[in-house]
């Protein structure tokens, strides 16, 4: 209970827990985490189940149009690059043509694009650091992760032969990521991301390369930027208490 003027109120014991409901970065956290952890582990068990992992993509996708859902232009433009991107990819599924792949891998890198911009926004102008903060932190950059992955997936679709892929890439990233995408290309994007470098996939055209030093560049600067960004808030509350 507390004191008020007007009487005693009583505070709902499920208010806490609304709290992590109502949190939209820990939704795609979670769904983000359920994808890199649950598909590979689906794919070895249940080779080829691509309804499965389908859905699993589809979850990350919504969870992050749900995270823009609080700006009402934002959301509504990221709603229709994402419905664009759905619609390409049905036509794809049934046409099989690599124009089609290559306007839904856009429609995707747009969308996510908004919402990396979104959240990168939100995050970066929040007075003090909560989980819900550091969460949205790890999500832009897990979603520039597969950000990139589409982009690949256009380049290749676009120039096939834009990268050189080993059969032990094949093997690492799975038989299949989503429609008749590549994997392979996504593995490669979060490998370059981390700057790791395995070198079982290489790219070979002047974009593909580009593209690469660009996402690994953007990468460092995003963690550099962001974990200053953190420290100084979580200081600047240390000393506020202080006070």
């Amino acid at each position: 209970m507390k004191n008020d003027p007007s009487g005693p109120v009583v505070i709902p014991k499920y208010h806490r827990k609304f709290l992590w409901f109502k949190s939209r970065h820990l939704w795609l956290f979670t769904t983000l985490m359920l994808y890199l952890l649950m598909v590979p582990l689906i794919e070895q068990i249940l080779p080829r189940t691509r309804a499965i992992l389908d859905l699993f993509i589809l979850l990350v996708l919504v969870a992050a149009a749900y995270t823009v859902i609080n700006r009402k232009r934002t959301f509504i433009i990221a709603l229709l690059m994402l419905m664009a991107g759905l619609v390409f990819l049905f036509g794809d599924y049934h046409w099989h043509d690599n124009k089609i792949l290559i306007l839904s891998c856009i429609s995707y890198v747009g969308f996510l694009g908004i919402v990396i911009a979104s959240i990168l926004r939100e995050v970066l102008t929040l007075k003090e650091v909560s989980f819900d903060t550091i969460s949205g932190a790890l999500n832009g950059y897990l979603l520039m992760g597969l950000m990139w992955g589409f982009a690949f997936q256009a380049v290749e679709a676009a120039w096939p032969g834009s990268f050189n892929i080993t059969n032990e890439a094949t093997k690492v990233a799975g038989l299949y990521a989503h429609g008749t995408q590549m994997p392979e290309l996504f593995y490669f994007s979060f490998v370059t991301i981390t700057t790791t470098g395995y070198g079982d996939v290489t790219p070979l055209s002047a974009i593909a390369g580009q593209l690469a030093i660009t996402e690994s560049v953007v990468g460092q600067f995003y963690m550099v930027v962001l974990v200053a960004r953190l420290v100084s808030l979580q200081t600047m509350g240390a000393k506020k208490k202080d006070r």
